[in-house]
């Protein structure tokens, strides 16, 4: 908790928070789960391999792991570990919106504001691991930078706008711009993210000129972009972009339902416990590197966030990436503002080095790792920040006022 000292240039006064689901929601969660029924063997759920989704096998080994071994207080209080804070932002469509954000803040005068940006089937918790390591590392007095990462306005901790109001991505973006403009980081910062979060931050790069910088862990080719000859791309690349097209082929339909039923979807889905373990542990199990899966507690720890925070049928705004591709329109990306990408070969969607360099003259830092999957800083936060250090260096010069 030695980097909860806030800069006293800071125009809002976030409040301190510390997480606690009460008692009587895990008792409620326990006896829901318990009763939580397990389908029937079917042909499909009897295939461990992934290919028809989450087996049954699985499914009753997490639930029995989930009623009497998982420990939701041990996270709590490593989450509380943190300095964690609410502020209140007043948007102008979506009205007043609490944000909750876990933050290291720096003594430094030159730190460089990062804010870090989660997506879907995540939160905030993707992001510790990297900053633990930080805490590790640095002191408030040595810290380089400003860490802030937020839960999405419509995610965990976070609130939501009237249920008049959609949640969109140009809202979020615009949300979470607000925040680092109400921490007082007026003269610029860095936005960082993966998944919903790589998307958001694009958005920033365009829209906010305080957004000096960004960085992706996730990046897909936009409609209309052509890319170099396929010569261009290594054997290994070549194979990484035959998965990728295979997968939105065969794992694109959770998106596709999300989008365009989102009622439905998100009822059915948050109905139990059970319900929501089955759907997001599907993606926590496949979307990672299978040669270093997630630990099944991680898996636990994240839907279990999900589940006391009643995240899911909130957080379906996430379905415009995939409306937006489909209709044919491309997602907003600056080309002038420094570009730092760290592809993980296991991600979802990824563009090869030669792609990235002939698309986008911006690019200052590209980085191709060995492993890691679509929850990189969560799989290799060790990685991760040797790149986000790396990419602060580049793009450092831009802040020299501070």
């Amino acid at each position: 908790m030695d980097f909860n000292t806030l800069p006293t240039y800071m125009p809002g006064k976030p409040e301190p928070f510390t997480l606690h689901v009460p008692d009587k929601k895990l008792s409620e969660f326990h006896e829901l789960l318990k009763l939580s029924k397990i389908a029937p063997a079917t042909w499909w759920n009897q295939h461990n391999d992934g290919r028809f989704g989450v087996s049954r096998e699985w499914l009753t080994q997490a639930k029995e792991t989930w009623l009497t071994a998982f420990d939701w207080r041990q996270h709590e209080n490593r989450i509380n570990k943190f300095p964690n804070f609410r502020i209140a932002i007043d948007d102008p469509e979506a009205g007043k919106i609490d944000i909750h954000f876990l933050a290291l803040f720096s003594s430094k005068k030159d730190a460089i504001p990062f804010i870090f940006l989660h997506g879907f089937p995540s939160s905030f918790l993707e992001i510790l691991p990297t900053m633990e390591l930080l805490s590790q590392k640095y002191t408030p007095e040595t810290l380089p930078y400003h860490i802030i990462v937020p839960s999405l306005p419509n995610y965990g901790l976070s609130g939501s706008p009237s249920e008049n109001v959609e949640m969109t991505l140009d809202r979020a973006a615009r949300i979470m711009h607000q925040l680092m403009m109400g921490l007082g980081f007026s003269d610029g910062y860095v936005a960082q993210g993966g998944d919903l979060g790589s998307v958001l931050a694009r958005i920033m790069s365009v829209k906010y000129n305080e957004c000096k910088a960004f960085h992706l862990n996730m990046l897909t080719l936009n409609t209309g972009e052509t890319p170099p000859p396929s010569d261009a791309l290594s054997v290994q690349e070549a194979q990484e972009l035959k998965r990728s097209e295979t997968w939105a082929q065969t794992g694109l339909a959770f998106a596709l339902e999300h989008g365009t039923r989102p009622s439905t979807a998100g009822l059915a889905i948050s109905s139990n416990p059970l319900a929501l373990l089955a759907w997001i542990g599907e993606k926590l199990l496949e979307w990672p590197d299978q040669r270093e899966p997630l630990p099944l507690d991680t898996i636990l720890a994240m839907v279990s966030l999900y589940w006391f925070t009643d995240t899911f049928p909130r957080s379906l705004y996430h379905a415009q990436v995939i409306q937006t591709i489909l209709k044919g329109d491309a997602l907003p990306i600056s080309k002038e503002k420094p570009l730092g990408y760290s592809m993980f070969p296991r991600d979802l969607v990824l563009l090869p080095e030669a792609w990235v360099r002939h698309l986008y003259p911006n690019l200052v830092f590209f980085k191709a790792h060995d492993i890691g999957g679509h929850f990189a800083r969560l799989e290799q936060p060790k990685l991760f920040l040797q790149d986000i250090e790396e990419f602060a260096q580049q793009v450092g010069g831009l802040f020299t006022h501070a």
